[in-house]
């Protein structure tokens, strides 16, 4: 029961900024666009990317592999449970925005 109301507050939050994102970064610099989405990613893979549960993480996954991953989560190539409904959202400025937030974040994290 817990565990399902956990869920449904991260869905909430993952929606709501779903929602609110497009708005808030359609006319961004790449920055602050991958900013606002690795924001709304952080719902389900943990702040930062850094996921500790079965969702996958983000913050050392490769830049190249990262923007394949969205694209086929986009076209339905590759299958997921909200990835295939969140993708389809994004542009590939979009795509190219939160891949760079992502890279630009690893190599503090590996030092």
């Amino acid at each position: 029961m817990r565990r399902s109301l956990i869920l449904m507050r991260q869905l909430f939050v993952l929606l709501t900024g779903l929602l609110a994102a497009p708005a808030l970064v359609s006319a961004a610099p790449i920055p602050v666009r991958g900013v606002a989405w690795a924001q709304a990613c952080a719902a389900c893979h943990g702040p930062d990317g850094q996921s500790q549960g079965a969702i996958p993480a983000l913050d050392k996954l490769p830049p190249k592999d990262f923007r394949v991953a969205m694209q086929a989560f986009r076209t339905e190539e590759r299958q997921g449970t909200v990835m295939n409904q969140i993708a389809k959202g994004l542009s590939e400025a979009d795509i190219e925005a939160v891949t760079t937030y992502f890279a630009v974040r690893q190599p503090r994290r590996q030092q």
